[in-house]
């Protein structure tokens, strides 16, 4: 790498674009905001208060790192930016997990696993992630301590990565199975279920494409550049640590993409605000059940959550299997006469016809 390319004094090691900065700052803060109207229009503070706060961070972050353009030898202002830039897309990736959850609650009997217990559980893996990327990037940014700080510092940054990539790999998993099998059921023609879907699809494969980036990024780079650029027989650094336009388009633009998806096809449109409401069988039918149950202790549903749909195991009560739908061959829908199906069919069948959202009385 050239020393024309590194702005000398530069904690960057180039001098942040403070127009692109301004920019990004500007466009999360509009997106956090409108998703903050959008919480009050939809009455949805649960579902899509933590989009509401990644954009937050980000906007906080990107307005740090403007001023961070200006004075780019502040180490205090590098390790601000720097730390808010990587505990926003994990608090991104949790809002997906939990769209994906109410899903789960609106198409329950193909749930992979109880709603509530799958947040809990991802909620728990990334405050691990947090706390990881919070104390690596506090050693990394700190350059003037000592060379086995600055190690353990690159050991936790990477660690935090690893853990994100495993996270959206589980989550497109997951997407993937529950868009099989309501495929199966014939469930995906309705667009109540399917443009959620492609929304998690696009929004995660955006994360995994941030990640990746970020990934690269550190592990491509030593725990301490600085004293890799000093070392004039040490092996050449990348052209990504120097050049802030990999940044801006691999690790910026897919965040702001993703909120800006969630802005214009946004969860309430096509999903309940109660979760005791859910989809029939039929793919057309909203009727309102008695919401889920587990009887399992706290502890014994995060160490095995996937329990939690099993009879023996969860104790849960398939309330969809009485509600006077069902399965037939081929994925065929069949009436059952079940206990107070087709009662509660015809109170909401002809709503759901003509409401495309029925949760917003809710």
């Amino acid at each position: 790498m050239s020393d024309e390319k590194i702005v000398p004094g530069s904690v960057y090691f180039y001098a942040p674009n403070k127009g692109a900065a301004i920019f990004f700052t500007v466009a999360f803060a509009v997106s956090g905001l409108y998703h903050v109207w959008q919480c009050f229009y939809f009455k949805c503070f649960k579902l899509t208060t933590l989009l509401t706060l990644s954009c937050a961070v980000l906007t906080t972050a990107y307005a740090t790192r403007a001023y961070g353009s200006v004075h780019y030898d502040d180490t205090q202002v590098y390790t601000a930016s720097t730390l808010l830039l990587y505990i926003a897309p994990p608090i991104f990736q949790l809002a997906n997990l939990q769209i994906l959850g109410r899903l789960y609650y609106f198409v329950p009997y193909f749930a992979l696993m109880h709603p509530a217990r799958m947040f809990l559980t991802f909620a728990s893996i990334t405050a691990v992630i947090e706390i990881l990327a919070v104390m690596g990037v506090a050693y990394l940014s700190n350059r003037s301590l000592p060379e086995k700080s600055t190690q353990m510092g690159d050991a936790m940054a990477k660690a935090s990565l690893v853990l994100q990539l495993i996270q959206i790999a589980i989550t497109l998993l997951m997407v993937i199975t529950f868009h099989h099998v309501s495929r199966q059921g014939k469930i995906t023609k309705s667009p109540r279920v399917t443009r959620p879907l492609a929304i998690l699809y696009t929004t995660t494969g955006l994360l995994l494409l941030r990640t990746l980036y970020a990934t690269f990024y550190h592990f491509a780079t030593p725990a301490n550049p600085t004293r890799a650029l000093q070392d004039q027989n040490g092996p050449a650094l990348p052209p990504i640590l120097f050049g802030e336009v990999y940044f801006l388009v691999l690790d910026s633009t897919p965040i702001l993409l993703s909120t800006i998806l969630w802005n214009i096809f946004h969860p309430r449109s096509y999903l309940p605000a109660d979760d005791t409401r859910y989809l029939a069988q039929d793919g057309r039918t909203e009727l309102k059940g008695p919401g889920w149950k587990d009887s399992r202790s706290l502890t014994e549903t995060f160490m095995n959550p996937f329990a939690s749909l099993t009879h023996r195991a969860g104790h849960e009560k398939p309330f969809w299997e009485r509600n006077g739908y069902a399965f037939g061959r081929s994925g065929r829908v069949v009436r059952t006469g079940g206990q107070g199906g087709r009662r509660a069919a015809n109170q909401t069948h002809s709503q759901s016809q003509s409401h495309g959202v029925l949760g917003a009385q809710a």
